[in-house]
């Protein structure tokens, strides 16, 4: 027997997830889409996410770190240039610490 699906509103719900190549360092971000015409509420897309890091997750990719999603959306703040004329960055404050809350 199935489950009835009932249609909620005219949405369909896309998700971006930034990802991290760890050997390159290639930084992307993978999207996927929740079932269409539904409110997902934090649940069901924890629930999404968690089968998208399982069983979709691109080759060589995994789920940012919180300073390296941070980092990417604001950037790094420039310190100084050493002797050999190298930029040296340090990283700006983090509202909440390092890691991700449930």
């Amino acid at each position: 027997m199935s489950k009835e699906v009932i249609l909620q509103a005219p949405i369909e719900v896309q998700l971006a997830i930034s990802v991290i190549n760890e050997s390159t360092g290639q930084m992307g971000v993978a999207t996927f889409s929740m079932p269409a015409g539904r409110y997902h509420d934090e649940a069901s897309q924890r629930a999404q996410f968690a089968e998208f890091e399982k069983d979709h997750m691109p080759e060589g990719f995994r789920l940012m770190t919180k300073r390296e999603w941070f980092n990417s959306k604001f950037g790094r703040c420039l310190d100084e240039v050493d002797e050999s004329g190298t930029p040296q960055y340090i990283d700006f404050a983090m509202p909440g610490g390092n890691e991700w809350h449930p």
